[in-house]
């Protein structure tokens, strides 16, 4: 059965707003930043660079920790965050919005929360990216499709981590504000007022409460 071998993910977003999803997600979670440590790369000697308590983000370019996500963990991010949410006539998928770069950027952030994650997520992308880097589209598609059927802990573990971080990041865009039909922060330019069934529905509970 000859394979299919995807395209290698190109990152899609600059470190500046990668490190806000990083800001808006962890708090969604955690309520807040922790206190900033020190993780070493896995499978490597690198270490993540710490920056003290409040990152400056004027300077994107001069990041704070340097990413650590391989090539073919990028690649297996984007394959994994394109099978929860794809593209559809209405909205782009979540690899063509950054999720991937997203996911590198938690997994390489210096706070316990994230340091805790990353064994979880980065060794789980190299289980799925075995299976799926040089597989059929068919073989592909069966590994992504077993994930949430797992019965072992770490891929349910894995499994739920990477859903919850990819639906996180994906909500934070415009595209997802759009997706779900959020229009917060957007001026009316009038206020037409209720509709005529809700007069009616008032009414009528008007009428029963005898005023």
């Amino acid at each position: 059965m000859s394979t299919e071998s995807p395209e290698p993910y190109v990152s899609k977003i600059d470190r500046r707003t990668a490190l806000a999803w990083v800001g808006v997600v962890g708090a969604a979670i955690a309520g807040g930043a922790g206190v900033v440590v020190y993780g070493p790369k896995m499978g490597g000697d690198v270490v993540t660079r710490g920056y003290g308590t409040d990152p400056k983000l004027a300077k994107p370019e001069k990041a704070p920790w340097s990413r650590i996500m391989t090539p073919d963990q990028l690649t297996t991010a984007a394959i994994l965050a394109d099978y929860i949410l794809p593209a559809s006539a209405t909205a782009p998928s979540a690899s063509s919005l950054g999720v991937p770069d997203f996911i590198d950027e938690w997994v390489s952030a210096p706070y316990p929360d994230q340091v805790k994650d990353r064994p979880l997520v980065m060794n789980g992308l190299n289980a799925l990216g075995a299976k799926v880097l040089k597989a059929s589209a068919a073989d592909r598609a069966a590994a992504l499709a077993a994930l949430p059927k797992a019965t072992d802990a770490a891929t349910q573990a894995f499994w739920k981590k990477v859903r919850h971080l990819t639906i996180g990041a994906y909500y934070t865009t415009e595209a997802g504000f759009k997706d779900i039909g959020y229009i917060g922060n957007v001026p009316r330019t009038s206020d037409p007022g209720p509709s005529d069934e809700v007069k009616a529905h008032l009414d009528r509970a008007f009428q029963q409460l005898g005023l």
